[in-house]
């Protein structure tokens, strides 16, 4: 039996920097993302995305009831303990798919690694989706002379340069199955957006996971933040008009870039009976009322710094009749 009753994918496509963090110091950055804690790769945590969505439909005037029954009651909303409830949806954390690399023979590629492929196919059969799952053993990564594989074979024929990756001719391979691919991750991008779903498709690299596992530690923007006090310092200034001491400050913070790729999972949990009266608090909500409200979620606002347009987003919720996302991944 599969843990969800029904189970939709959520693309999350980012359009400007994103800074979705957690909160706390790491070394020299006072302000780094989220990342998986054993492979260091970004996430966008499931709290965050469950907050967000909430909220846009508040906005857009959902139901109020139709709210707290598809992401529960706070606490503050309920006058008794036993008035709490949880949600009818479930939400996983946002892993990454596919992460823009600067590149001497394009812009930038997306660049993947079997690790984000294997987990992805793992998550999808664990979640009961094996509709959309990829043939993703039949892709030749495990074969010695070959170590990378582009979706477009032009790129095949030529020295492939990733920041300060470089691969030989003969060290990559074009591949028609990562081209496929690529066309059903495109469907994760609005049908609105044609470039930008071409770039993806044409643009997909998958490399060892050992050197994605290297690109996470050093190519992750770090920005300068600088607060200044009146007298044009980061350090206390004490104001000669007024005596008042004013203080700045000065730190680093990480941030995604546009163009990065992540999927998660919504759930609909299996039929919890509340009994209030007559009827069940749960009754005829579920992951369809989600989808019937996508609409006020084609783009949002992920993460800090709003006011300096940072987070913006494609939000794409793709239900279970969406059939055929991934499975001609061969």
């Amino acid at each position: 039996m599969n843990v969800w009753k029904d189970t939709a994918l959520l693309g999350i496509y980012t359009l400007t920097p994103t800074h979705f963090g957690t909160g706390q110091t790491i070394g020299a950055i006072d302000l780094p993302i989220a990342r998986d804690a054993s492979t260091d790769f970004p996430v966008l945590p499931a709290t965050g995305l469950k907050g967000v969505i909430r909220d846009y439909l508040g906005v857009a005037n959902v139901e109020k009831k139709l709210l707290d029954n598809l992401f529960g009651k706070s606490l503050e909303e309920s006058n008794e303990a036993n008035a709490l409830e949880a949600g009818r949806l479930a939400f996983t954390e946002a892993r990454l798919v596919a992460y823009p690399v600067r590149s001497l023979n394009r812009p930038f590629l997306h660049v993947t690694c079997r690790l984000i492929l294997e987990r992805l196919a793992r998550d999808l059969r664990a979640l009961g989706r094996e509709d959309f799952l990829p043939a993703i053993s039949t892709l030749p990564t495990d074969v010695p002379e070959i170590r990378v594989l582009t979706a477009d074979s032009g790129l095949a024929n030529q020295t492939l340069v990733l920041e300060d990756l470089v691969y030989p001719a003969n060290d990559i391979t074009g591949s028609s199955a990562l081209q496929d691919f690529g066309k059903r991750l495109a469907e994760l991008i609005p049908a609105t957006e044609e470039d930008t779903r071409k770039r993806l498709i044409e643009g997909l690299v998958l490399i060892p996971d050992q050197d994605f596992s290297a690109l996470m530690k050093w190519v992750i923007p770090v920005q300068a933040r600088i607060k200044l006090t009146g007298g044009k310092t980061t350090d206390k200034w004490r104001n000669p008009e007024t005596n008042a001491e004013e203080s700045g400050n000065l730190w680093y913070e990480e941030h995604l870039p546009a163009d990065c790729l992540f999927i998660a999972f919504v759930g609909e949990r299996r039929q919890r009976t509340f009994a209030q009266g007559a009827h069940s608090v749960n009754d005829g909500y579920g992951l369809t009322n989600l989808t019937d409200n996508a609409k006020h979620l084609q783009i949002v606002q992920l993460g800090g710094n709003e006011t300096v347009g940072q987070g913006l987003c494609y939000c794409t919720l793709l239900p279970s009749s969406t059939l055929g996302i991934l499975e001609a991944f061969a």
